[in-house]
C-alpha cells in the first residue's frame, strides 16, 4: 500500500504535511504505541514536572466538581454503543487520522493507564511521520478549537462519523478531570444558536456546557454561556453597508448575538435558516443602522457567486478601507462585514486567555476557509481538512488529504 503521508512544503510555517485519513487504524492502544515509537521511548506520565506552578484540574475544581465532571464523563461513554472491531492486518503505511493521534498522545501522557488485554492486542504500527518538533508540540495540546462549516460539517450540513467519534472523544477528555486536554470548542462564524443546530443534538447538549467563538470572533462565551468577550459595529459602519448592499442589489442579514435581523427576507436570506440551521433572520421595518442595540456583523448574501468575487467584493473592501471595517468570507455565497481588526483568531485569542490557555504553545486548531487563516496561523497546531481552500493550506502545519464530507477532520 502507497504512503498515505507526504511532507508539504507551505509558506511560512515551515514543512507541512499531508495525512490521509482515510482507511486508517481506529484500534486506540495501536496509536499509542506509534505515539510511543515517535518519541522512540515512553511518553512522559508528567508533562508539567518542570512547570510546578501550573495548577491542574485537581487543583481549580472542588470534590463536588470533580464528581459531576466524572458523572458527564460516564453519560459521554454512554453514547458510544459498544463495538466489535474486525481483525485487521495491518500495512506499514497505514496512519491514524491527525486529530485522533493527538487525543491518543495526550490520553498516554495522562494519568489513565490502559489495560493489559488492549496492550497486548495492539499491533505494531510505522510511526515515523511525525518530527520531533511537532511531537513535542502535540504532547503540550491543552485546548482544540474547530471551525464548524466546511471543517466539523459536510457539505451537507451533516456530519461524517468519524469526525463526530473524534469530537465527543475530545468533549470527553476535556471534561474529565483526568485528561490532559482541558478543552474543545467551535470556533465559527454561525451565531452560538446556530452552531448547535448544526452539530446535531446529542453534541449540542455537550458542546452547550462548553465555551465557544462564534460570529467570526465577535461573540465568545465561557462554559456557562457568559459572554466573556464582544465587538459589534458602530453606527457609521452599519449605515454604509447598507448603503452599498442597497446600491449593488445584495441582500443583508445583521448579526446581534443569537439574534438575525434583515430588512428584506429573500430566498438568499432564507438559506441562512434552511440550509445552515441559523435562526430564521426576522424582518425590520426599518434600516438597520435605526435597530435599537447594535449588531456585531452584517452579512451581504447573493447567489452569483462569480459577481459576489469579482464585482462586489473589491468595492466591499475599498468600503472598509474608509470607514475602518474588516472583509471576510467563510462561504462563496457571501460577504461578511465586521469590526475594525476583528477575526476569529481574535476571539479564540480572547478566549484562551480567560481559560488560561497560551494559544502559541497549547492549542491546535482545525479549519479549512479563508475566515480560519489568522487562526491557524497563530495556534500551535494549525490542521486544514483536504477540502480547505488555498490560504487555509498555506497557513497551516498539516493538511488532511480527506475532506469534510470524508471525515477529514476526524
Amino acid at each position: 500500500m502507497a504512503s498515505a503521508f507526504a511532507p508539504l512544503p507551505v509558506g511560512n510555517r515551515g514543512t507541512s504535511f499531508i495525512l490521509d485519513a482515510g482507511a486508517l487504524p481506529d484500534d486506540d492502544e495501536a496509536l499509542l504505541n506509534m505515539a510511543e515509537g515517535l518519541l522512540g521511548r515512553s511518553i512522559p506520565t508528567n508533562p508539567f514536572a518542570q512547570d510546578t506552578n501550573r495548577p491542574s484540574k485537581g487543583d481549580v475544581y472542588q470534590s463536588n466538581d470533580l464528581q459531576n465532571l466524572l458523572q458527564l464523563h460516564q453519560d459521554l461513554e454512554a453514547l458510544q454503543p459498544p463495538q466489535q472491531q474486525p481483525e485487521k492486518v495491518m500495512d506499514e503505511s497505514d496512519l491514524p487520522g491527525l486529530h485522533e493521534t493527538v487525543l491518543q498522545m495526550l490520553r498516554k501522557s495522562g494519568d489513565i493507564t490502559e489495560s493489559v488485554e488492549e496492550e497486548e492486542a495492539a499491533p505494531a504500527l510505522a510511526n515515523d511521520w511525525l518530527d520531533e518538533a511537532s511531537k513535542a508540540r502535540i504532547s503540550q495540546v491543552r485546548a482544540i478549537a474547530s471551525d464548524v462549516d466546511g471543517t466539523l460539517l459536510t457539505s451537507a450540513q451533516t456530519m461524517h462519523p468519524r469526525t463526530k467519534q473524534a469530537v465527543e472523544k475530545a468533549i470527553s477528555m476535556a471534561f474529565s478531570p483526568l485528561e490532559k486536554l482541558q478543552y474543545f470548542f467551535p470556533a465559527t462564524g454561525k451565531s452560538r444558536a446556530g452552531a448547535m443546530a448544526s452539530v446535531g443534538p446529542d453534541l449540542a447538549k455537550l458542546l452547550s456546557q462548553a465555551p465557544g467563538v462564534f460570529l467570526q470572533g465577535l461573540y465568545c462565551v465561557d462554559g456557562q454561556g457568559e459572554v466573556v468577550f464582544q465587538r459589534k459595529l458602530n453606527i457609521l459602519q452599519v449605515e454604509a453597508v447598507e448603503a452599498f448592499a442597497t446600491d449593488v442589489g445584495v441582500s443583508v442579514v445583521a448579526y446581534d448575538g443569537d439574534q438575525l435581523w434583515t430588512t428584506g427576507v429573500t430566498d438568499a436570506v432564507k438559506t441562512l435558516h434552511e440550509t445552515y440551521n441559523e435562526p430564521m433572520p426576522q424582518l425590520l421595518e426599518t434600516p438597520i443602522a435605526e435597530y435599537g442595540p447594535s449588531v456585531n456583523k452584517i452579512l451581504l448574501i447573493d447567489f452569483d457567486v462569480d459577481r459576489l468575487a469579482n464585482e462586489v467584493r473589491p468595492q466591499l473592501e475599498a468600503l472598509a478601507e474608509e470607514y475602518d471595517a474588516t472583509v471576510t468570507q467563510a462561504m462563496p455565497t457571501m460577504l461578511e462585514w465586521l469590526p475594525s481588526g476583528c477575526s476569529k483568531a481574535l476571539g479564540v485569542e480572547k478566549l484562551c486567555e480567560k481559560l488560561g490557555i497560551d494559544a502559541a504553545a497549547q492549542l491546535m486548531a482545525l479549519g479549512d476557509g479563508e475566515n480560519d487563516v489568522e487562526m491557524l496561523k497563530m495556534a500551535s497546531i494549525g490542521v486544514a481538512v483536504g477540502n480547505a481552500g488555498p490560504l487555509a493550506r498555506e497557513a497551516c502545519d498539516f493538511v488532511m488529504t480527506e475532506t469534510n464530507d470524508e471525515g477529514g477532520a476526524g
